[in-house]
């Protein structure tokens, strides 16, 4: 038996025709389309891109437009302007850092050669000539100890700094530090006095425990009037060891307080600089405390005194 399939066979060639230009077609406008959503999709990224492209040193006051972002892009956007707002504090602190530097080491140098100048202008008897070399000899030790405060404060900020830790008895370093300052202490008529319950113990590096308790001694004596009272007081957690020293001295407003740990911050510049200070004593306490996995704090009231506050974590 046999049966015509001429008929069949040319529908099925049409249709497999028809359908390959369909497939084709489809093929073609999938294409078309899919680039077509793709360069839409990607606009907002060309669009970020094209403004961070425009953000240089001097423009860190621009930020990217979040608004119309797709939600997936909003989060990325706002996270880059937040970058670039610490970018901004980080540049204006960089800024003032370098601005205060020259402002310091100008007024010495302007001393120096100012004392000079008049010695150098008439004839004077030796001892003239010596009063100018020991006042000459004031102004650089100044601009010698900034400069090394300024380069603690450079290598405590490098990721690669390290320090040397070891077991400290702190009731017994701090009446090292108390000796020391003890004569400091009589000459202005100021009391020391140690206020610790136990053998609180830490690991710490001595060198810069020393510094950090140091200058807050030093800032106690400075702005505590004579027959005043100067307190170290250690409070020993498990995790923490507290050192505070306060003074019932003049105090400081509390305008000034969210800024006394940064460098060169002067509460009152007259009588800093009258004293010999830098502004960078407190800074580098906080650097040292920072240094050590812990924190430092102040707590002040016109007229009644300041407490200042480290946190030295028990161990590492």
């Amino acid at each position: 038996m046999a049966i015509e399939t001429t008929y069949e066979e040319k529908l099925l060639a049409g249709y497999r025709a028809r359908l390959w230009i369909v497939l084709g077609c489809g093929l073609v406008a999938s294409v078309l389309i899919g680039y077509a959503i793709a360069r839409r999709g990607l606009k907002p990224v060309e669009e970020i891109a094209a403004n961070i492209r425009h953000i240089r040193s001097t423009t860190l006051n621009e930020r990217l437009p979040v608004g119309g972002l797709p939600g997936e892009l909003t989060s990325l956007a706002g996270t880059f302007n937040d970058m670039i707002d610490r970018l901004e504090d980080a540049f204006a602190r960089l800024g003032r850092f370098s601005s205060d530097i020259a402002h310091e080491l100008r007024t010495p140098v302007n001393n120096l050669r100012g004392e000079l100048e008049v010695a150098l202008a008439t004839a004077r008897n030796p001892e003239d000539y010596r009063e100018t070399l020991e006042s000459s000899l004031e102004e650089c030790q100044r601009v010698s100890r900034l400069i090394d405060s300024l380069l603690f404060l450079a290598r405590a900020e490098s990721p690669e700094a390290r320090i040397k830790r070891e077991t400290l008895d702190l009731h017994a370093e701090l009446e090292k530090i108390m000796d020391f300052y003890e004569a400091a202490a009589g000459e202005s008529g100021i009391t020391l006095q140690l206020t610790c319950s136990k053998a609180p113990q830490a690991e710490v590096d001595r060198a810069l425990f020393q510094r950090a308790v140091g200058n807050l001694i030093e800032n106690a004596l400075t702005h505590t009037p004579r027959g005043g009272l100067i307190t170290i007081q250690v409070i020993s957690g498990d995790k923490v060891q507290q050192i505070s020293v306060s003074d019932n001295g003049a105090g400081i407003p509390a305008e000034h307080l969210p800024h006394v740990f940064d460098r060169f911050y002067r509460a009152d510049p007259a009588r800093s600089k009258h004293t010999g200070g830098t502004g960078l004593g407190l800074a580098i306490v906080k650097s040292i405390a920072t240094l050590h996995g812990g924190s430092a704090s102040i707590e002040s009231r016109v007229g009644l005194g300041t407490r200042v506050t480290l946190q030295f974590p028990t161990t590492p």
